[in-house]
């Protein structure tokens, strides 16, 4: 999985968010057939926390078929109650990667 979210590239910096440390092997969990996720935003006031989300989860589910659970690490961002909720509300999510898509940051921030 790992592997998987190194073609996954931070909207605001040229890196992955591997390299950038948002992710790591100890981040990463499984709960039967799901996976979960945890992630720290680059910075307590990430603007972009929200869609890092967003393209984490469907970079894994897309590449894994299966359901990711992507929420924050506890305590990383001044949102992160509002941001869990986002990420875990299938409409809300769906809303952002459609609005992800329509912009090309999806694209661009998730390599195939």
């Amino acid at each position: 999985m790992i592997e998987a979210l190194k073609k996954v590239y931070d909207p605001e910096y040229p890196l992955s968010v591997v390299d950038l440390k948002i992710v790591g092997e100890e981040d990463i969990s499984l709960d039967g057939n799901k996976i979960k996720i945890l992630f720290t935003p680059t910075s307590p006031f990430c603007p972009m926390g929200g869609m890092i989300g967003v393209l984490i989860k469907y970079a894994l589910e897309k590449r894994t078929g299966k359901e990711v659970d992507v929420s924050l690490k506890p305590g990383t961002h001044t949102q992160e109650k509002m941001l869990n909720e986002m990420l875990s509300n299938k409409k809300q999510y769906n809303d952002t990667l459609k609005r992800l898509k329509s912009s090309g940051l999806l694209d661009r921030c998730v390599a195939t």
